[in-house]
Order: structure tokens, then C-alpha cells, then sequence
């Protein structure tokens, strides 16, 4: 069994000196490529930086949003015109911008989601994307089918992704697909592998006597350790 986890905060805060296309509308600053500005919900085109939105005595009137600035980028030139080499293309290109996020979850309510996200910029999620396509192709080889069931999140375009740049071949299957419907997908296809997450990982491991041609199951979420011992059975 093999684990994909989740739930990584952003780490690339790099500042560089080239400008931005953002100057904040308080300070008339303008702003550098990768650091933070503060645009408002509300009013077109007004962003602060980070120093006047911490400082400013009365407050901006309306709520703020943090994002990255970003400047002018040289776009990366790939002698290759398939999806794989774009998909290679825009993480070099756009390294330090957000590429995908995840909305917060209120702490104090776990059942809730607060007004903030948490993102992960090209270069993080390109690493996650190679970095999952050399697993998979341990366990896969080009032109095999791949099956992703899981609810919308990151870790289904980051699989997607990994498979394009490995030649797999991906199945979507529905969370809403009953376990007839779920078998019938698997042995039809043939899928050899399941990506899925922690809420349809037991139905996959109920159904995997039933499709000779699933060999691995993997979970985007870490297991626990009772479901971790029983499917020591089954693998």
C-alpha cells in the first residue's frame, strides 16, 4: 500500500527584486515580483501592501485578500508541443505563483470552512506531480489504466497530472457510483491501480476480490491503524 499525504501549507515566499504589476494604492509602492499584497473585495483594482495593511490607522473600509504579486516572466521554452511539456512549461514558468488551494477549516468547528485558503504555488505542486509519477511508474507501466475516485481536492489533478506525464491512462470514477457500477468500471477498463481518499478506501478494499485486475490501491489520506492492519490481508 502506498500513501499520498496531504494538507502541505505553502512554504515558497521567496521576495525577488524585479517589480510587480501591483503598487499599493496607500504608500504608492510599487510592489515586488512574489511578495504579498492585499487586494479588496470590494473596490476595482486597490491593493495595499503588506506593511500599509498592517499599519493603517483607520483601516481600509472593506475586506482584504491576501495575494502574490507577481511581474513579468520569461516563458519556458519546450522543443515538445504535447499536454506533458506544457504541463512542464507553466511550473517552470510560473514557479512562485498560487496554482492550486485548499479553503481552511474553522478550528474551533471542524465541520465549518473560515474565509481563507491555503495554497500551494507551481513549483510545489509540480515537485508533487513528479514526484507521484515515479512512484506510480513502479507500479504501472505506459498505456495502463489508472482509476481516481475521490472528492474534489488537489491530490486529483496532482494524480492526474503525474499520470499524463507517464503516459498512464486515467479512469474517472464517481463517489456517487454504487459498488455494481463501481466493479463493472474496474473490469471493464481494466483499471490496475485506484487513487482514492480515506471515505472510499474501504469500498475499494470490499471490492477488490471482485476485479482480478486491481493489483494496488492508494490513499491520499494517511490510514489508520486499524484499516492499515487489515488490509495487510488483502495486499
Amino acid at each position: 500500500m502506498q500513501l499520498m499525504t496531504t494538507g502541505e501549507k505553502n512554504t515558497d515566499s521567496d521576495i525577488f527584486t524585479k517589480p510587480s504589476f501591483w503598487e499599493c494604492d496607500n504608500c504608492n509602492r510599487i510592489l515586488k515580483h512574489g511578495e504579498f499584497r492585499f487586494n479588496c473585495t470590494v473596490c476595482p483594482d486597490y491593493n495595499q501592501c503588506e506593511t500599509c495593511t498592517a499599519t493603517m490607522q483607520p483601516p481600509h473600509h472593506h475586506r482584504m485578500v491576501r495575494e502574490i504579486a507577481y511581474g513579468y516572466v520569461e516563458e519556458a521554452e519546450y522543443t515538445r508541443v504535447d499536454l506533458a511539456a506544457r504541463i512542464l512549461a507553466a511550473v517552470t514558468t510560473y514557479q512562485d505563483r498560487y496554482c492550486m488551494g485548499v479553503r481552511d477549516i474553522d478550528p474551533n468547528n471542524p465541520k465549518n470552512y473560515v474565509d481563507s485558503y491555503s495554497w500551494q504555488t507551481f513549483k510545489t505542486i509540480g515537485e508533487r506531480i513528479t514526484n507521484f509519477s515515479h512512484g506510480l511508474r513502479r507500479l504501472i507501466k505506459p498505456r495502463g489504466y489508472l482509476g481516481i475516485c475521490a472528492a474534489n481536492r488537489p491530490e486529483w489533478l496532482v494524480t492526474d497530472f503525474a499520470c499524463i506525464l507517464q503516459s498512464f491512462i486515467t479512469v474517472p470514477i464517481y463517489c456517487l457510483f454504487n459498488d455494481r457500477e463501481i466493479a463493472f468500471i474496474i473490469k471493464n477498463t481494466p483499471v490496475s491501480i485506484i487513487v482514492c481518499d480515506k471515505e472510499m478506501l474501504p469500498r475499494f478494499i470490499r471490492l477488490h476480490s471482485e476485479c482480478p485486475s486491481l493489483r494496488h490501491i492508494v490513499c491520499m489520506d494517511p490510514i489508520p491503524e486499524a484499516m492499515s492492519s487489515k488490509m495487510k490481508i488483502y495486499f
